[in-house]
């Protein structure tokens, strides 16, 4: 798990991939929180403080050496494709009738709207993702509020 950087004086070297490091920090954090259920704490203690100090280290050298941090949690085009390849799985073994699938399609920009836009009102993921009211949308299927 290593990666190739140059140092400020331009020494090119190695370093452990910073996302292996986090890993790495992240298991040991864990290790650390459960050692009570260990036979010997007190040691998966040190243990894990051990670990989690020669994490950091090797992400703080990974940075130094210009190593870009990794990106944590999801994209928005990851949710979007995983958002959508689920509606597409559900749809694509379940015969449902067109208001079903609409109102799934629905959540589904309800969900990526929720995503970019916290906090959206139904109209104005309905605005966004359909140019219609929400009355309209309403209207589809005689759904009503």
């Amino acid at each position: 798990m290593e990666v190739w950087g140059v140092s400020a004086d331009g020494t090119l070297s190695t370093a452990t991939d910073p996302a292996h490091s986090l890993d790495c920090l992240m298991e040991a954090i864990e290790e650390f929180l459960t050692a009570d259920e260990c036979p010997n704490a007190e040691y998966a203690r040190l243990d894990s403080m051990r670990s989690a100090t020669e994490s950091l280290a090797a992400y703080i050298d990974a940075r130094r050496l210009g190593i870009k941090r990794p990106e944590l949690g999801y994209t928005e085009e990851s949710v979007r494709t995983a958002v959508n390849a689920g509606a597409d799985m559900v749809l694509g073994e379940i015969s449902l009738g067109e208001p079903e699938e609409d109102a799934i399609n629905l959540v589904v920009n309800a969900a990526i709207t929720s995503l970019t836009n916290p906090g959206a009102s139904f109209a104005e993921m309905v605005e966004e993702n359909y140019g219609e009211s929400a009355d309209e949308i309403r209207s589809w299927w005689g759904w009503s509020k």
